[in-house]
């Protein structure tokens, strides 16, 4: 009985831990974040990041929606027609790396994919984009 109670406050502590790391960092996404730097690696994992001169805007949402003023559906410093998508902050490992969350872009004209985002300590945020070869960009909180 001893070893039970055990096994459920540590069951219970990290279902908790887990919640509360999920509510920190959605807290932390909230807002507006401009493009500061993209990544393009030639394929080989070379690639940095380097900074770049945009305009470009993505916002999130208490709701789980997100606006950019330009595309979702694909990597690009470009501006225009706003494109809305829905997030979920998760920790999970259906990536190739971890990530902090997923970014679902709407009307898509290459179909439906996602796109992955991470929150690191620096406090940038880092949209990973579906290529062949590693491509993301880092926004800077506005």
């Amino acid at each position: 009985m001893k070893y039970a109670v055990i096994a459920l406050a540590l069951i219970l502590f990290n279902c908790s831990t887990k919640e509360t790391k999920e509510i920190e960092e959605e807290q932390n996404l909230l807002g507006k974040w401009r493009l500061i730097e993209q990544l393009v690696d030639p394929g080989d994992g070379s690639g940095t990041f380097n900074s770049v001169e945009s305009e470009r805007i993505v916002e999130f949402f208490s709701d789980g929606t997100v606006i950019a003023n330009g595309s979702l559906c694909y990597m690009s410093r470009e501006v225009g027609d706003n494109s809305f998508g829905v997030y979920e902050v998760t920790s999970d490992d259906r990536a190739d790396t971890n990530f902090d969350g997923i970014i679902t872009p709407e009307n898509c004209e290459f179909g439906e994919f996602d796109v992955y985002f991470d929150l690191p300590l620096s406090g940038h945020l880092i949209l990973w984009y579906p290529c062949i070869e590693g491509c993301g960009q880092k926004f800077v909180k506005i």
